[in-house]
């Protein structure tokens, strides 16, 4: 008899182990619950959602003070590569 496993988790995602409070797990557990989903779901919703609210004008505003490199120009090797890896 042959058994066949079946990868439920996407290639493209990672996995992190995270440490959270009592008190923060419930309240989120609570909130979860209220919008109809589970706790694991919820959080990864509301991360996506911080990263995509996130502007972009100040991170790159952090990086030209905080990072000499982010004031180097690309050469048109670095931004062809760039732009193919991103697809723009």
């Amino acid at each position: 008899m042959e058994t066949t496993v079946r990868k439920t988790a996407k290639p493209d995602m990672r996995r992190k182990v995270i440490d959270i409070k009592p008190e923060t797990f419930r309240g989120l557990s609570v909130i979860a619950a209220s919008r109809g989903t589970n706790l694991k779901r919820f959080i990864e919703i509301s991360l996506d959602e911080l990263v995509e609210s996130y502007d972009d004008a100040a991170v790159y505003r952090y990086l030209q003070q905080t990072d000499p490199e982010g004031m180097e120009m690309l050469s048109d090797d670095e931004q062809a590569a760039f732009e193919k890896k991103y697809g723009l």
